[in-house]
């Protein structure tokens, strides 16, 4: 609508009762987003991934690492168990040598370390290192802090649905991904 800025757009328009419903907020209509109608809720979900996107870049560009790096040293952080750099290839989707050059550039710079595993000494596992850890916590400190006040806004019927929301989310995403790139195997 003209003349109004997007998040009015998004929080909705006087005719809809404030929720969002509106052609510019995606819930009907063909938007910039490729044309998908979809509820205004997942077209927010969808602004979201973008704003996330974009402090990701954010971040890569305080610590003075490409968007790969990051993405190499959140998957170090993040994994369920310790990964090595046949699996860091793979879900990077980069090729082993490409991935050796990265893993010896992260090293060199400081933020990430090999160690052997406890259990079989032939397999490397590849960590964030502590400094970098800490660096990353410094630089995220006031967006945390912000995320922390909204959910802090929330009572606790709004928070338990929120994480539900939220659960259920992440749980598509995993889904999706462990399809694989066919859509039907999995990935790791």
């Amino acid at each position: 609508m003209a003349g109004q800025d997007e998040e009015t757009q998004t929080r909705g328009e006087a005719g809809d009762g404030g929720h969002g419903h509106s052609e510019a907020a995606g819930g009907t209509g063909r938007g910039r987003g490729g044309g998908w109608a979809t509820d205004p809720t997942t077209s927010m979900l969808r602004r979201l991934q973008t704003a996330m996107g974009d402090a990701e870049s954010a971040l890569a560009a305080r610590m003075a690492v490409g968007p790969t790096d990051l993405a190499a040293m959140t998957h170090l952080t993040f994994a369920r168990e310790p990964i090595g750099p046949r699996e860091l290839s793979g879900r990077l989707g980069i090729t082993p040598g490409a991935t050796t050059e990265l893993v010896d550039r992260l090293e060199r710079a400081g933020h990430l370390e090999r160690r052997r595993d406890t259990v079989d000494r032939r397999r490397v596992q590849l960590h964030a290192s502590t400094e970098t850890l800490g660096q990353v916590a410094g630089e995220l400190a006031p967006l945390l802090g912000a995320l922390d006040a909204v959910a802090a806004d929330l009572d606790e019927h709004d928070r338990a649905v929120v994480l539900g929301y939220l659960t259920r989310v992440r749980d598509a995403y995993e889904e999706f991904a462990a399809q694989g790139a066919d859509g039907r195997g999995t990935v790791r």
